[in-house]
């Protein structure tokens, strides 16, 4: 299995970009397409990871402070789960983050989550307020 990571550019990559999203994160909630995007995508640097062309996993990043940013719609396709690409994508997005000068990143993680974010190196560092149906927690890693 190759996987390529890159930023989604092609409007069909953007469409299984944003589907990845939906099915993997608003789906299961009932939520309606198109939940799964906000009023910063423009602004938000996206990576996919594909395989065979296909859009495999997804994340985003945004500035958030002067040295922090926040990772947000991290999902990954049931099928590729557990071969390492979420931690890739993770990476990926920490690195958009170190060259922009950041020092940290942090996320709101879902309870299922945590563990994932744990052994990627962040930390617990608060509750999190979010209008889903499901418990999150924040989560923050130092950078520099």
């Amino acid at each position: 299995m190759t996987i390529i990571y890159k930023k989604p550019e092609t409007k069909q990559d953007l469409a299984d970009y944003y589907f990845l999203r939906w099915e993997m994160l608003r789906q299961p909630l009932n939520l309606p397409f198109g939940s799964e995007q906000d009023d910063l995508e423009k602004i938000a640097d996206h990576i996919a990871a594909y395989e065979n062309n296909i859009i495999v996993g997804v994340g985003r990043i945004h500035a958030e402070a002067e040295y922090s940013s926040r990772i947000r719609y991290m999902a990954v396709h049931k099928k590729f789960q557990n071969r390492g690409i979420g931690s890739a994508l993770l990476k990926k997005l920490e690195k958009i983050a170190i060259n922009n000068k950041r020092t940290t990143c942090w996320l709101y993680a879902r309870e299922n989550a945590i563990n994932f974010y744990l052994k990627n190196n962040y930390v617990v560092s608060g509750t999190a307020d979010s209008d889903l149906s499901i418990k999150h927690v924040k989560m923050e890693k130092k950078l520099l």
